[in-house]
């Protein structure tokens, strides 16, 4: 029986390192005989990833039908999916639009998020993004448990390597972070590619490691690959924060990191934290 080859492996490792052309490039260079809307949707992820919302919108009609084509707008217009969105059961048999539907519930509704990504466990993509979901819920134990099981399936492939780094930075401790910087490092070794994405990840680990300068040499680097990253704007706000150096460009950056990306954790935490800060003060004042 012959192996079934995955004609997108290339691209969809290319989008989930951050490096958008490549994956674009990779997708353009298909024979016209690999089911186009798999292609079609990871080309509009990858430009989501550049920033183009407009692109996608503009391409993508209103009134589609195409539940793949219809989720992805709804992450271009940041907009949740609905109930009935998901059970079509013909589309959840879809596992493109399990991972995009998951990737829009996952911060309003994990639970459903990861009953729809169970769907497909085989799926490299829903087994990454179920990482994800765990380690958002600070399930790490969960995540760790999964990341064995991906790695007797996965052969090394790169979205398997990023959930095993993702995992052991959440971990923590300097052996974990050690295992995650090595990850990272060996991920854009191989794939020969720098990206804003690898960057930031490979920072994020120099400061849970204490190394801060680095980190902050590091993020520079992103924020001169993609100006408008939000990952490498928060990164840059918290590590000016805890060095004390560039202070004065946190309020920038915080400008910055609010019109990229509004919803941003970073800045609903602050959000939170203010009000939480404003409210235990005015008690005192009563």
């Amino acid at each position: 029986m012959s192996e079934v080859v995955d004609v997108f492996y290339s691209a969809r490792n290319l989008l989930y390192l951050g490096a958008y052309p490549q994956a674009l490039a990779a997708l353009a260079s298909l024979p016209r005989s690999v089911p186009e809307t798999e292609r079609q949707s990871l080309q509009y992820r990858a430009h989501l990833g550049q920033g183009n919302a407009a692109l996608v919108l503009s391409e993508i009609p209103a009134t589609t039908t195409n539940a793949t084509l219809k989720a992805i707008r709804h992450l271009a217009q940041h907009t949740p999916i609905s109930s009935e969105e998901l059970q079509v059961d013909a589309n959840l048999q879809d596992g493109g639009f399990v991972v995009i539907a998951a990737q829009l519930l996952a911060a309003k509704n994990p639970d459903e998020a990861l009953r729809i990504l169970a769907l497909h466990p085989r799926n490299i993509e829903c087994a990454a993004l179920t990482v994800a979901v765990y380690l958002r819920l600070n399930r790490v134990d969960l995540a760790q448990k999964l990341v064995v099981q991906l790695r007797q399936w996965s052969e090394d492939a790169p979205i398997a390597q990023l959930a095993e780094a993702w995992t052991a930075l959440a971990a923590g401790g300097s052996a974990k972070c050690g295992e995650a910087l090595s990850a990272f490092e060996e991920l854009a070794h191989a794939s020969s590619v720098s990206t804003a994405r690898l960057l930031c990840s490979l920072a994020v680990t120099k400061m849970h490691l204490l190394q801060f300068q680095e980190a902050m040499g590091l993020l520079q680097r992103a924020l001169e690959m993609d100006p408008n990253d939000p990952d490498t704007l928060a990164n840059l706000a918290i590590c000016a924060s805890l060095t004390g150096d560039q202070e004065e460009a946190r309020p920038r950056l915080l400008t910055q990191l609010a019109h990229a990306a509004p919803a941003h954790p970073l800045l609903k935490d602050i959000e939170f934290a203010s009000a939480s800060f404003d409210a235990a003060l005015a008690k005192l004042r009563a």
